[in-house]
């Protein structure tokens, strides 16, 4: 009897003994976190970052954890690691986890006060003792769309408050244990000292949980995905004051929502790539359940995209020099970086940024000397629609026949970079003449961008119609009359300066004549119509005051 007692005993200890050693080592497993550092972000200018960390594995343990910054895009997660390092899988779960925050409701303030003594006051009574419990939020039950039973709804409780809302404190006083709803207390005293303002409130958040073949001695995994919640918004300030050459300064607004930037390398990327699968989540991000991944693939967007859950692009802005009693002078940023080429994306680097969460950075990125010259545009539209009727008529009546020549600048990108799209502010001595969308220009590349509308050039133009060869062609049913249109021109410089003026023609139909001679392009838009689309340009060069005509002479089909 006696030895059965002994050997119940000592199964009873070493039973005792292995859960106890159980349970430390699964507490060890969750609390082993890796350490993952972001090293690199490439923007793109979509509010698309392509993020690459790294993480360095626990020296002594073959499991661990960490969360990453952002909701990955579906198909963009990775995990890389060195060949002597075994991975045997990773695995994405919804975890709580604390933050703290300030106590802004009388709730909230006892919630940050449990185990201390208190002088809770109501309407016509008092209590005074130790805050024991405050409760938890409780929060509704998740739907199983896939388990049996019916679907799980959500409940109201009976004070008709949302099952969520926490109304239980404790307070444990010399009678005993008194229950309280904190939302009918009208004031709390503190005996004896101030009141913690700051609590622990808990959030939702996805870990990402790592099992190796083996402990790998501090190894680092590089993780790359793609996400949201950060951008870039390029622009450019163009300085005309000195001679043939224009200083063009750029810089970038990096928008920053979704994590803290500790010296990180952030890559600016010009280009146009293709993200299929951008818009939608990864299921690794815990963001939705199964079927909302399933209908966000078949409709290519995130449920949670639709609902406005993800992260905003922040608009592109360009500001104006202020007042400042001198003239402003132009930034001195340095010389464009080479940056990298990869395939048909350049990506422009900025070494060691430091940006935090909500804020938005200012990164100077160079100034240069480029040539330049003025040039004036006059661009005269099709008066032929698509189905192939003549509007000069109707754009007579419409409105006054005003025509607009803009004075632009015609700029020879001679930097090591492309410029990309974005605003391009001019100015003069301090002064702002103009803002315009500079397009994208590689490198060795030209562009132009309007300053303001030259007021100083007077320009004409009209459409006579010369000869009507009347149902001359028949096509699908329709029946079309062959008009030979006549146009004249006429420009003149009002300016004490001598001007080039670059005319652009666009019409529908065969160009029989033109004076002075243009040239002539055929243009690929409209290959379904019953006419050619044609562009002609006249380079005219006008001194001060001066006056000259053009004339051109064309056949167009017109649908009766």
């Amino acid at each position: 009897m006696e030895r059965a007692k002994k050997s119940i005993i000592l199964i009873v200890v070493m039973y005792c003994l292995a859960f106890v050693h159980s349970a430390k080592g699964q507490s060890e497993a969750g609390e082993t976190k890796a350490e993952a550092e972001l090293r690199q972000v490439a923007l793109f200018k979509n509010g698309l970052g392509f993020f690459v960390y790294e993480v360095t594995c626990p020296k002594k343990s073959d499991s661990f954890s960490f969360v990453p910054c952002a909701a990955a895009s579906h198909g963009s997660f990775w995990v890389s690691y060195p060949p002597k390092v075994e991975l045997e899988g990773l695995t994405a779960r919804e975890v709580d986890m604390e933050e703290m925050v300030e106590a802004v409701t009388v709730g909230e303030l006892l919630r940050a006060n449990v185990g201390r003594k208190v002088s809770v006051v109501f309407d016509d009574e008092q209590i005074i003792g130790v805050i024991k419990h405050f409760a938890d939020e409780r929060k509704g039950p998740k739907p199983e769309s896939y388990g049996p039973g019916g679907a799980e709804m959500a409940r109201v409780n009976y004070t008709g408050a949302s099952l969520g809302q926490s109304r239980l404190v404790i307070i444990e006083t010399d009678k005993g244990e008194v229950c309280i709803d904190p939302h009918s207390v009208k004031k709390v005293e503190f005996p004896g000292g101030k009141a913690e303002k700051r609590f622990a409130r808990k959030k939702k958040s996805m870990q990402v949980g790592v099992k190796l073949g083996g402990p790998a001695g501090g190894k680092k995994l590089t993780v790359s995905y793609l996400a949201k919640g950060i951008t870039w918004a390029p622009s450019y300030i163009v300085d005309i004051t000195e001679g043939d050459e224009a200083r063009i300064s750029a810089k970038a607004a990096v928008i920053n929502e979704v994590c803290d930037l500790d010296d990180v390398t952030v890559q600016l990327i010009t280009g146009f790539p293709n993200l299929q699968f951008a818009d939608i989540v990864s299921p690794l991000a815990k963001k939705e359940n199964l079927g909302q991944f399933l209908s966000a693939l078949a409709k290519g967007q995130s449920e949670v995209e639709r609902r406005g859950v993800m992260y905003n692009v922040a608009m592109q802005r360009a500001g104006a020099f202020e007042e400042m009693g001198a003239a402003a002078a132009m930034p001195a940023y340095g010389a464009a970086e080479a940056g990298k080429v990869a395939e048909d994306l350049f990506l422009y680097p900025v070494e060691d940024v430091k940006l935090s969460k909500g804020e938005v950075g200012y990164l100077p990125l160079f100034t240069e000397s480029v040539p330049y010259k003025h040039i004036y545009k006059w661009e005269i539209p099709d008066y032929v629609n698509e189905e192939d009727r003549y509007l000069y008529g109707r754009r007579e009546q419409e409105r006054e026949a005003v025509e607009e020549v803009w004075h632009c600048l015609r700029m020879e990108n001679k930097t090591k970079v492309p410029w990309t799209t974005a605003p391009a502010e001019i100015v003069k001595e301090g002064l702002i003449l103009g803002q315009d969308t500079l397009n994208y220009t590689a490198a060795e590349g030209e562009t132009t961008v309007k300053i303001t509308q030259a007021v100083g050039v007077k320009a004409e133009q009209v459409e006579l119609e010369i000869e009507r060869k009347r149902d001359a062609a028949r096509l699908y049913g329709n029946h079309y009359d062959l008009v030979t249109v006549e146009g004249k021109l006429s420009v003149r410089n009002f300016q004490q300066k001598a001007i080039t003026l670059e005319i652009t023609k666009t019409l529908s139909g065969e160009v029989k004549s033109s004076e002075p001679e243009a040239k002539i392009e055929s243009l690929a838009r409209g290959l379904r119509r019953m006419n050619a689309v044609r562009e002609l340009t006249w380079r005219v060069e006008l001194g001060a005051g001066e006056r000259k005509e053009l004339n051109y002479l064309y056949e167009v089909y017109v649908r009766r």
